[in-house]
């Protein structure tokens, strides 16, 4: 199956490329997945004292909401608040925010753009921002399916981290609040000290329950890059696999 790659929010090609290279390597040894990358539409540049963090630009993010990256959601992720549910923190982080996503079809159209080009392309790996972008991905094409019959290309999905999709209404999917559910095969990579951690288990939540597959990997907000966690995640993204062809 070969995976369209997208990178989190003030990523690049090179960022994704350099951390998901140990999956790669364990995936590929036996022919059971294939990688594609491409660099989000917008061009930012890393908040002040960020830079060494975000490593070698230049960088881009998939979502264009109208503020620098310190002023929009990624920075209310970063100090999310405790909540009963994940569902409740997602609203918290999203409650006053005047942001917008003002550049939904530019990226719906890039995306389908680039399947158009590599139809060899049928499963997406999302990090962080990625993940948002993959999931609503998944959600257009439904729609679009259901609108105008156009076959669906996505037919599994990998979320690291990240949080759930986005209607073109600018509105997130909460389970709690919503019928959606993503009907994909997904494997979602969590970490137990992520402060992300919420906004995942809210994607997971608008997952297909039967299909859906959780792997915690004990860390913080990053991709899994050596020992044993390799070898499982690769069992795990093979299941995956193996789920979409049995789909």
């Amino acid at each position: 199956m070969k995976f369209l790659c997208l990178h989190g929010a003030i990523g690049n090609v090179d960022n994704i490329s350099i951390q998901l290279a140990p999956l790669v390597k364990e995936l590929s040894a036996d022919g059971s997945a294939d990688f594609h990358y491409i660099n989000g539409p917008v061009s930012v540049k890393p908040p002040d004292g960020f830079a060494e963090y975000f490593g070698v630009g230049p960088h881009y993010r998939w979502l264009e909401d109208g503020g620098a990256a310190e002023e929009s959601m990624i920075s209310r992720v970063r100090k999310a608040p405790h909540g009963s549910s994940p569902e409740d923190v997602m609203r918290a982080l999203g409650k006053d925010w005047d942001g917008h996503w003002i550049n939904h079809q530019q990226v719906m159209d890039y995306l389908y753009d680039t399947l158009e080009k590599n139809p060899d392309i049928d499963g997406i790996i999302g990090y962080s921002e990625g993940a948002v972008m993959a999931a609503s991905l998944i959600m257009d094409e439904e729609r679009k399916a259901q609108e105008t019959g156009r076959p669906r290309r996505i037919k599994c999905a990998v979320f690291i981290t990240g949080w759930p999709p986005l209607s073109p209404e600018e509105n997130m999917v909460l389970a709690d609040e919503s019928d959606y559910i993503l009907d994909v095969p997904t494997l979602h990579v969590v970490g137990a000290n992520d402060p992300y951690r919420y906004g995942a288990l809210a994607l997971f939540n608008v997952c297909d329950p039967d299909t859906a597959a959780m792997f915690d990997t004990g860390r913080g907000h990053t991709i899994p890059r050596s020992g044993q966690v390799i070898l499982e995640l690769g069992n795990a993204v093979r299941d995956l696999v193996d789920k979409a062809y049995e789909a």
